[in-house]
């Protein structure tokens, strides 16, 4: 059996290289995955929904996002992955400089993962400017 920390670290190193189908074999049937704020990409997804709608929207990207890990953090059943990435999306630049996942594995399969980045970053680098939502 694993540790929490091989198991998110395997997950984000098929990630880096650009091994989605690889990684996303790492999540359980059931896992979601959360992404906070109000952008396109915005909620919660199950593993099926990552394969039908954020990879689509991620597939539009003018050079392809490049994640790098810094750091993972591990304790229990839970690991915070501090990473970084930068890629060019249909309107411009798309740099998150620090953000961070946490993830929590159970059998040896992430079970959820919550993504913390900057939001403005994600809007502008996929509609070109920051949505603005009436309240």
């Amino acid at each position: 059996m694993a540790t929490t920390k091989e198991t998110v670290s395997a997950f984000f190193s098929k990630l880096c290289s650009g091994d989605f189908a690889g990684g996303f074999d790492t999540l359980s049937e059931d896992s979601t995955w959360t992404i906070i704020g109000d952008t396109p990409l915005s909620r919660r997804f199950t593993k099926q929904t990552l394969l039908s709608d954020m990879i689509p929207m991620l597939s539009t990207f003018k050079e392809p996002a490049k994640m790098a890990v810094d750091d993972i953090i591990a304790e229990g059943d839970r690991a915070a992955v501090i990473a970084n990435v930068h890629g060019v999306g249909p309107h411009g630049p798309y740099d998150q400089h620090t953000y961070c996942f946490i993830c929590r594995v159970k059998d040896d399969r992430i079970v959820t993962i919550v993504e913390y980045l900057d939001t403005v970053a994600v809007e502008t680098a996929l509609v070109g400017s920051k949505i603005v939502r009436p309240s």
